[in-house]
């Protein structure tokens, strides 16, 4: 009976990961939030997201963009090389890491995903120096556009870089997360978006403030962080991140601060590819009103009168 249970089980993954993807989408947005995603008249961010990953998405263009390789020179052209952590090596080969004088204080993650990195304070012994290469290799075969459905990924040639470390090592790094809106008309909303507590496996802190740096807006698991005494920073971090979403209609723009220098961290234009979980007070709705998203028409339908437009990207997969 296990046995068979067990095969039933596997049948059925077998033939949901043969769905499109963004019927796939639907079913996990279903058993996250408890309640099927609006994708082709999206109120809400994450429905938003759905609908630029499924239907709207430059998918070229996010995939240059996402580049943690390529970005560096749009960084560079729009807002000046000073905001980028400095490149120490960058491969297609792990093996010529180990041709490197150094790996301490250094950072060494693909340029293709997110979640994959590590991080050297002191420099590796031989052991762990061929558990890196191997990770390395692992992460280059890797297609991030499976991890969760995000088409632009396909588009990025896996590399590997190694970068300067940025902090003092004692804590991990405070991610500012800037949400760009685009009104238009040469304004902009935003969302900053603080993570923070970074450490094992202990639940994240956050810290949201919506088109003010002085009040908070929502708090989860809150333990006194401070960024007052970062105001200036933040002001000249969000009129950076106004320039780099000058040409979309939403952008998120992820920043470091180390010592009052600031550092880019990444463009990234499907948040949690549509999944994002913490949007509460309302917030879900909020961001999904600041965005004045471009639409296309409606292109299928499907049998019971729901709408389901089926990108030729997706009739491949």
């Amino acid at each position: 009976m296990l046995k068979l249970k067990a095969e039933i089980r596997k049948g059925i993954f077998y033939l949901f990961k043969k769905m499109p993807w963004s019927y796939q989408d639907r079913i996990y947005y279903l058993h996250k939030f408890k309640k099927l995603p609006n994708i082709h008249q999206p109120k809400l961010f994450n429905e938003k997201v759905l609908y630029r990953k499924f239907v709207t998405g430059d998918y070229m263009r996010y995939g240059l963009l996402s580049d943690k390789l390529l970005v560096r020179d749009y960084i560079s052209q729009m807002i000046g090389d000073e905001y980028l952590i400095p490149l120490l090596h960058e491969t297609a080969d792990p093996v010529t890491l180990l041709g490197l004088g150094s790996l301490k204080n250094t950072v060494v993650k693909p340029n293709h995903g997110s979640g994959m990195v590590e991080i050297f304070l002191e420099e590796p012994d031989c052991i762990q120096k061929q558990l890196l290469i191997s990770r390395c290799e692992e992460w280059l075969s890797r297609d991030f556009s499976h991890e969760a459905r995000e088409i632009h990924y396909r588009y990025i040639k896996p590399r590997i870089l190694v970068e300067q470390y940025v902090g003092d090592g004692k804590f991990a790094a405070v991610d500012y997360k800037f949400h760009m809106f685009n009104k238009k008309d040469g304004t902009f909303e935003y969302v900053l978006q603080l993570i923070y507590n970074r450490s094992g496996n202990s639940p994240l802190s956050m810290n949201f403030y919506v088109n003010t740096l002085k009040s908070c807006f929502y708090k989860i698991r809150d333990t006194g962080f401070d960024i007052s005494g970062d105001m200036e920073t933040l002001e000249k971090a969000l009129a950076l991140s106004k320039k780099l979403a000058s040409d979309f209609d939403y952008v998120r723009v992820d920043w470091y601060i180390s010592e009052g220098q600031i550092y880019f961290g990444e463009l990234t234009f499907t948040p949690g590819a549509g999944m994002v979980t913490g949007l509460d007070q309302g917030l879900d709705k909020i961001m999904g009103d600041m965005w004045l998203q471009e639409r296309k028409p409606k292109t299928l339908k499907s049998v019971g009168g729901e709408t389901a437009a089926l990108p030729a990207a997706l009739k491949k997969i």
